[in-house]
C-alpha cells in the first residue's frame, strides 16, 4: 500500500507545472523534498497551468503566516499549528493584561485576547495604545516587510524555522528556497528576547548601555541596532561553558505552546532547573513525541530505554536520557553529550533553602532599567503594529539610569525567593493636542524573574549582609546586634522625582512595600523576612563553610547561641 501511494503521489506532482519554470528548486529541508512534496501543497496555485498568471492563481506566497498555515501546513501540522495560534508568542496578550493593570486601566490583571482584541477597536486607551505601536511588533505573525533597518520578525512558523541566511530568489540554474530547520539558534530567539527583563541579552553576557556608544578603531562597534548599543559581561554559564542554545533546555511545548491560553509566560514554560539537574525519567515508548523529536533532529540519539520530563507538564526532553544506568545529556545542535552537574550537597537540601528558586544563588548580575519615562504626544502619529498604518498619537520612551548590579531578591510567583528588577516603572507624561503638557501618572512595579545570567553560586554573606539583595536599594548598611541603618546612594527628591522613596527601592528597613508586582504571589520582603536574612549574617560572618558543624542541625544550633551556650556567644555577649 505504501508503495503505492509514493508511486502515486510522484506521478502526482510529477505533472506539476510549477517546476518548469522554478527549475532544479532547492529542497526546503530533508523532510520537505521538492521531488516528493511539490509547490501546491504547501503554496496553492494551479498544477496544470501552463501561463504564469494562472499558475499563480489563488497562489500564498508565505504559506507559514498562521491564517495561511491552519489550511497548508496543517496538513501535517495541525496540532502544532493550533498550539502555537493560542500560544503567548502569537497573542501577546499577557503584556497587554498587564500593560492595562500598570496604566491603572484595570483594577487587577484580566485575561484577554491580546492582539486580536484589538484588530478592529478605535479609541485606545493609552495602555492599548502603547501596546500597539511599541510592542506588538513582537509577535510570530508579525508582517516582516514592515522591518525596515530593524531585525525582521513575523511571518509565522518561519520567525523561527526558517534559516535567516537563506531567502528565496531566482539563479541561472535554478531556485533557492528558504530553508527551513528545527535547529533554532539563539539569534533566532534575540530578535524579540531582547527588551524587557533582557534574559535574552544577559544570557549571552551582553547588557544594554545607556546610548552610549562604544568605539574600537575609530569605528562604532557592539550595536544591537540603530539605536541600541551593548556592554560585555559575563554570560551565562550554560551558554560560556556549555555553549547551550535557547532550545537545549526550552522544551517544544514550554516554546509553542500547549493548546491552552495562559495568562503569563512563566505559565506557559514547562522547564525548570530540577528538570535537569535534579531529572525524572520515564520509559521512552510512552513519549512518541520525545523519539519522534530526535528523529527529526537527527543528531542526538532516539531514546530507547528512559527519557526525562518535565515535572509541570510532564513533556519529554528527547536530549536527556537514561543510557546503561547512566544520565546523558546531548547538546541539540550537534549530538555532543554535555556534562551534566546534579544537585548534591546541604546547600540544596537544608530546610532553610527550600523557599529558594535556583536564581537567587546562582545568578551573576540583573539587568535594571530605572524609570520608564513615557512620553504621549496627542498630536503626532505613529505607526501601529496591529492596524498596519500610522493612527494619531506619538510615544517615546525615556530612562532614568541603566544598571548592572547585585540583584534584588523578593517573592516572586512561584512563591519562592528569585531576583526582581524593574518591571517597569512608568512615569508618564502627556502633551494635548495644543502642546500643552498634562501631567499623567507614576505607576512604579518590579518584577520578579531568573535573569538568565546563570553562574557559580554566591557567596552566602553577599546576600546576607546586602542591603541591594533586602530590598532596600543600593548603599551603606550597618548591621550590629538587632541595629541596622541604611545609607543610599540615590536620592529621588532631589532628581526631581515625585516620590519620598528611592527609584531603587522596593521596600524599607520595616518591610513595607515601596512598589508593586504584576503577579498575584509576588512581594517585597516583610519586616520579619528582612530579620532572618540579617540574623543569619551573625552566623556566616565567621561560619562561612557548609562543612562547618553547626549547619547540620542549625536551629539547634541557633537556640544554643541565643542561651548563650556556644563559643562565640559567649565572646560576643561578653563584650
Amino acid at each position: 500500500m505504501r508503495i503505492f501511494l509514493l508511486l502515486f503521489t510522484a506521478i502526482l506532482y510529477s505533472k506539476e507545472s510549477c517546476l518548469n519554470c522554478h527549475t532544479n528548486t532547492t529542497d526546503i529541508s530533508s523532510f520537505h523534498k521538492i521531488d516528493e512534496m511539490g509547490c501546491s501543497s504547501c503554496h496553492g496555485g494551479r498544477i496544470k497551468a501552463t501561463t504564469k498568471e494562472e499558475a499563480h492563481f489563488g497562489m500564498v506566497k508565505n504559506p507559514a503566516r498562521l491564517e495561511h498555515a491552519q489550511i497548508f501546513c496543517a496538513k501535517c501540522h495541525k496540532e502544532i499549528v493550533n498550539r502555537v495560534k493560542s500560544s503567548i508568542m502569537n497573542t501577546q496578550s499577557g503584556i497587554l493584561d498587564v500593560l492595562r493593570y500598570q496604566f491603572k486601566e484595570t483594577p487587577t490583571i484580566k485575561k484577554s485576547k491580546g492582539i486580536e482584541e484589538l484588530k478592529d477597536k478605535e479609541n485606545l486607551t493609552l495602555a492599548e495604545d502603547h501596546f500597539s505601536k511599541l510592542c506588538a511588533a513582537c509577535h510570530i505573525n508579525q508582517k516582516e516587510e514592515f522591518f525596515k533597518k530593524l531585525p525582521k520578525r513575523g511571518g509565522g512558523c518561519v520567525d523561527c524555522h526558517r534559516e535567516d541566511k537563506r531567502r528565496s530568489k531566482f539563479k541561472l540554474d535554478g531556485f533557492i528556497h528558504p530553508k527551513f530547520t528545527t535547529n533554532i539558534k539563539t539569534s533566532t530567539c534575540l530578535k524579540c528576547h531582547n527588551r524587557s527583563n533582557r534574559i535574552g541579552l544577559s544570557y549571552i553576557g551582553r547588557f544594554e548601555s545607556e546610548g552610549y556608544n562604544i568605539f574600537k578603531g575609530g569605528k562604532v562597534v557592539n550595536r544591537l541596532d540603530i539605536h541600541r548599543r551593548f556592554y560585555n559581561l559575563p554570560a551565562d554559564i550554560h551558554h560560556s561553558r556549555g555553549k547551550l542554545s535557547c532550545i537545549d533546555c526550552h522544551s517544544e511545548v514550554g516554546v509553542m505552546g500547549d493548546n491552552k491560553e495562559h495568562l503569563h509566560m512563566e505559565d506557559a514554560v514547562d522547564i525548570s532547573c530540577s528538570d535537569c539537574h535534579n531529572p525524572t525519567f520515564k520509559k521512552a515508548l510512552e513519549y512518541p513525541l520525545a523519539i519522534k523529536l530526535a528523529y527529526i533532529n537527527g543528531k542526538v540519539p532516539i531514546p530507547s530505554n528512559l527519557v526525562a520530563v518535565t515535572k509541570k507538564k510532564n513533556t519529554p526532553l528527547y536530549n536527556l536520557q537514561k543510557i546503561d544506568g547512566e544520565i546523558k545529556f546531548f547538546r541539540k545542535s550537534d549530538g555532543k553529550e554535555i556534562e551534566l552537574p546534579l544537585l548534591k550537597g546541604p546547600y540544596h537540601s537544608h530546610s532553610f533553602h527550600q523557599r529558594l528558586d535556583c536564581s537567587a544563588c546562582h545568578t551573576q548580575w540583573v539587568p535594571s532599567c530605572y524609570g520608564c519615562h513615557e512620553v504621549y504626544l496627542k498630536g503626532g502619529k505613529q505607526f501601529d503594529w496591529i492596524k498596519h498604518k500610522k493612527t494619531k498619537g506619538q510615544w517615546q520612551e525615556l530612562r532614568s539610569f541603566l544598571r548592572y548590579e547585585d540583584k534584588t531578591l523578593a517573592v516572586g510567583y512561584n512563591k519562592k525567593i528569585m531576583p526582581a528588577a524593574p518591571g517597569c516603572q512608568v512615569i508618564m507624561n502627556i502633551y494635548e493636542e495644543s502642546g500643552e503638557y498634562k501631567k499623567g501618572f507614576t505607576s512604579l512595579a518590579y518584577g520578579a524573574w531568573s535573569p538568565h545570567s546563570v553562574g557559580r553560586s554566591k557567596k552566602c554573606v553577599e546576600c546576607h549582609i546586602n542591603s541591594t539583595a533586602i530590598g532596600v536599594g543600593n548603599g551603606v548598611l550597618h548591621y550590629r546586634e538587632d541595629k541596622v541603618t541604611f545609607r543610599p546612594f540615590f536620592n529621588s527628591k532631589k532628581s526631581g522625582f515625585d516620590f519620598e522613596f528611592n527609584i531603587d527601592a522596593l521596600n524599607d528597613l520595616d518591610g513595607r512595600a515601596l512598589q508593586s508586582f504584576s503577579r498575584d504571589n509576588a512581594r517585597a520582603f516583610n519586616k520579619d523576612e528582612i530579620k532572618r536574612v540579617l540574623e543569619a549574617y551573625r552566623c556566616i560572618i565567621c561560619h562561612s563553610s557548609w562543612d562547618d558543624k553547626i549547619y547540620r542541625d542549625y536551629n539547634k544550633s541557633k537556640e544554643l547561641f541565643f542561651k548563650k551556650e556556644t563559643k562565640c556567644a559567649k565572646e560576643i555577649f561578653k563584650r
